[in-house]
């Protein structure tokens, strides 16, 4: 049991208030969103005076930029867990790491849902940590595309660019459809697992599209000379019969 003072709140100096002040900014800054979040706000979830929180950190912008720390840290250890980098991006690959991070969403709904809040608004320091993850996740996203050949600069542009949106789309689904998961939302009352079925499903016709092989020279070729072949012997006179 952790000790209080005369009025009921915590002490400000054991190491691991540290860590149970971040937990009580993710709650709330989750819950409120950071502009109305004051100290106090997080002092009284944390059950500690204001003084506590002062204690251990400068404000609550780095109380945000450590709580994001917190959750893109999760994520990452939860996204390599199920499919480590030294492993092949495939389909069966990529349906491990849809369904962890479903589960790491279901299982923490106070990092998920300060994930959905801030991570379109962030500035600063925060947007700084952003950047970093999904830049990361975007270059392991790759991992399940084919990488393809080109033989124009024009072409490779083009493909480059469908296949940086194909990235961010798999990156994106999962953790905007759990945002419109969240209660009173408009999927909130679907069952969880006809929703990741679904996410799932999308996420595999978005590799398979990528996935289409060009049609080979050899085949255009070989279609090529059956036309001709087809057109010669049309073009033939026909036999007088005798």
């Amino acid at each position: 049991m952790m000790a209080s003072t005369k009025n009921g709140k915590q002490p400000a100096h054991r190491p691991s208030r540290r860590q149970h002040i971040i937990t009580a900014a993710v709650r709330v800054f989750g819950r409120n969103g950071f502009a109305e979040t004051s100290i106090q706000d997080i002092a009284d979830e944390a059950q500690v005076v204001p003084t506590a929180v002062y204690y251990h950190f400068d404000g609550k912008e780095e109380l945000l930029e450590l709580a994001m720390r917190r959750v893109f840290d999760q994520l990452n250890a939860v996204v390599e867990a199920a499919r480590p980098e030294s492993e092949p991006g495939d389909a069966e690959g990529l349906i491990r790491v849809i369904d962890a991070v479903w589960d790491w969403v279901e299982q923490n709904p106070d990092e998920a849902r300060l994930y959905q809040v801030q991570v379109a608004s962030a500035n600063g320091s925060v947007k700084v940590l952003r950047d970093e993850f999904e830049q990361r996740h975007i270059q392991r996203g790759y991992d399940y595309l084919p990488e393809g050949t080109t033989r124009s600069p024009r072409a490779a542009k083009v493909r480059h660019a469908s296949q940086a949106l194909a990235v961010r789309t798999l990156i994106s689904t999962t953790m905007l459809v759990t945002a419109l998961r969240a209660e009173g939302g408009p999927l909130s009352r679907l069952p969880s697992r006809s929703v990741l079925e679904a996410v799932r499903e999308l996420a595999l016709r978005i590799v398979a599209t990528e996935q289409k092989p060009a049609r080979s020279t050899t085949s255009a070729k070989s279609t090529t000379s059956a036309k001709s072949a087809k057109s010669a012997k049309s073009a033939e006179p026909a036999t007088s019969r005798t």
